[in-house]
């Protein structure tokens, strides 16, 4: 009987009695038969991973790793030898766990293990996975868009959060044709995400066929050992019994945060997950610096910011003379025309010339223009000259990385530091891989001094051997903030990170930066780990506008405000002690899983 006559897989679903599935359904048994073909199935599969001595694909990926980190190929290894692709993958945040999951798909493909795969991650960090699988892997996935995507199912990564969509006129998954696919790998990142069994994230995943599966997440459980529970069921069902027999055997008096038999619990965990620790490996990370560059702005500059707010709050209309939807307007021009003199006065331009606005929002768009136009100065590029004066002036070894968002202020910074006669690489989207590795490269080089990068042109850059970020325009979304100085911040950084962020002076764009980067992101905090905060504060998913959950709510305080700004900075106080208490509550999280997972020992009390 040729395998390729029919595929079997294994996929066991049991959900609770208040399931939102039709439980009416009629439930069938396979034959004896069937049970014993796969049972021969698994014992093959076993006899062919216990060859597994090595690698053999590492080889043909090693020049494409910056360092080499015998932890996460020593990982992958375990992985597929010991536990059959089968595993949580819980290393310390910081280690690499996405370079683990990519030698083990690359092995597995090497070995012609695997030709269907699934990866699920977080929205935030799609471009980023594709990113890293292409440029390390040299693998290629292709991004679900649609539902019609599962059709000709392969290499496929999608946003669980975008995929789990349930209708319940219909009472199936928008997507419900991933779930007919027999996936040879799937993969979960961020896999906290899945703590809570009653939800249509857990049941979407759960409801997946699949040979092999792969957890990844630095903090399997927060405060509920039923939530690491409800992990290690979705990976193996019954690996730790039913709810019930494990509550009997490993809550101590019932108490969900303090286990029983605490050693035996560790050892049914290190069947299926793998987990190590910074100061195992001997990796350290690097302080992160913050430095809010204040832009005094001239009484002229002043009037322009004003007038600019008052447009876009207040006196933003179509033809029609309907007022755009204030969110919708603020997400469209503020970041333009907050970002530079150069970007405000392309956008203004737009509007003034166009006639989709009402005659009065295109009166007050040419007002503006005659203001700029008037303009002796430009303070805030003023004080970007003079900031990459004095980093270069520290030492002969200060490269800088420069993040704007818009394209348009990116060739008005290189513009106005010419006279500082530097080498400067220019970074944006559009560019083909061998462009984008030559810029790269002669960044890294001794031949160039600055590189200047838009948001969409920086997934997956590793930049450790630069120390200096300058944010010449900040996004309202800290997750985005937080990518940027992960291209800095990562394994193999030998100093100190300088954050320098510029903003202008009594506005609210400055609290927004304070918040941000003090609050948020230059806290002690190691990369990956304000995903996680935010994910538990239940701020993390998008909003009601399809973008980041605090984005939106600064921009509703923004609008809302007034031009109070003593109102503004009540309402950024306020989220400050709601991130301030996600960070203790962190703290003490990550201290639990260290007792449970790292260090168990009987906590009767």
């Amino acid at each position: 009987m040729g395998e390729e006559n029919f595929e079997i897989s294994v996929n066991e679903n049991f959900f609770n009695e208040d399931t939102i599935f039709d439980n009416n359904k009629e439930i069938s048994f396979e034959a004896p038969e069937l049970l014993e073909l796969k049972k021969e199935m698994r014992q093959t599969e076993s006899n062919e991973v216990e060859k597994i001595e090595h690698l053999i694909s590492y080889d043909l990926i090693k020049h494409n790793l910056s360092y080499k980190l015998p932890h996460q190929s020593e990982g992958a290894l375990s992985i597929i030898r010991d536990m059959n692709t089968h595993a949580l993958l819980a290393d310390e945040v910081g280690l690499g766990k996405t370079i683990t999951a990519g030698m083990v798909i690359k092995e597995s493909v090497v070995r012609g293990f695997i030709k269907k795969v699934l990866i699920l991650v977080p929205p935030s960090l799609v471009d980023q996975w594709v990113e890293e699988l292409r440029e390390k892997f040299e693998l290629n996935f292709k991004i679900v868009e649609s539902p019609d995507d599962w059709v000709n199912p392969g290499f496929m990564i999608a946003s669980l959060d975008r995929v789990k969509i349930f209708d319940n006129n219909k009472r199936e998954f928008k997507h419900s044709l991933a779930h007919e696919v027999v996936w040879d790998l799937v993969i979960v990142d961020e896999a906290h995400k899945l703590k809570e069994r009653n939800t249509i994230r857990w049941k979407f995943v759960d409801m997946l066929k699949k040979k092999r599966f792969l957890l990844l997440t630095a903090t399997p459980f927060q405060n509920d050992l039923l939530e690491l529970y409800n992990l290690l069921n979705l990976l193996k069902k019954g690996h730790l019994g039913t709810v019930k027999e494990f509550r009997n055997n490993f809550l101590y008096k019932g108490n969900k945060r303090y286990p029983l038999n605490p050693l035996e619990l560790r050892r049914k965990l290190g069947e299926l997950m793998i987990r190590r620790k910074r100061n195992e490996i001997g990796i350290e990370y690097k302080p992160r610096i913050p430095k809010i560059i204040s832009v005094n702005l001239t009484k002229e500059e002043k009037i322009i910011y004003d007038n600019i707010c008052d447009l876009i709050k207040s006196k933003y209309f179509l033809a029609s003379g309907s007022q755009i939807n204030g969110l919708l307007a603020v997400y469209a021009i503020l970041p333009k025309i907050t970002s530079s003199s150069r970007s405000a006065i392309e956008s203004l331009t737009k509007i003034w010339e166009s006639e989709e606005y009402h005659e009065e929002t295109r009166a007050l768009a040419k007002g503006i223009l005659n203001d700029y136009a008037n303009l002796k100065i430009d303070s805030k590029i003023e004080t970007m000259f003079n900031l990459v004066k004095e980093i270069r002036a520290r030492s002969n070894d200060e490269k800088i990385l420069i993040y704007t968002r818009h394209p348009t202020t990116l060739r008005y910074i290189v513009e106005k530091l010419a006279p500082l006669n530097l080498k400067i690489v220019e970074f944006m989207g559009g560019l083909d891989r061998e462009e984008k590795t030559r810029r790269i490269n002669e960044f890294k080089s001794g031949n160039a001094d600055v590189l200047i990068s838009t948001d969409t042109g920086a997934e997956g850059l590793n930049f450790q051997f630069c120390r200096n970020l300058i944010n010449y325009d900040l996004p309202w979304n800290p997750m985005s903030v937080e990518q940027r100085i992960g291209r800095l911040d990562r394994i193999g950084q030998k100093r100190e990170i300088y954050i320098y962020s510029l903003a202008t002076k009594d506005t609210m764009e400055a609290y927004v930066v304070d918040l941000i980067i003090n609050k948020m992101c230059c806290v002690g905090l190691v990369i990956g780990e304000l995903p996680i905060i935010l994910f538990n504060l239940g701020l993390d998913g998008e909003g009601q506008y399809g973008r980041n959950k605090i984005e939106e709510k600064l921009m509703r305080s923004f609008i809302d405000s007034k031009d109070n700004l003593a109102l503004f900075a009540s309402e950024i106080s306020q989220i400050s002690r709601i991130v301030d208490m996600g960070i203790k509550e962190y703290r003490e999280m990550e201290k639990l899983n260290k007792e449970i997972l790292d260090n168990p020992k009987e906590m009767h009390k």
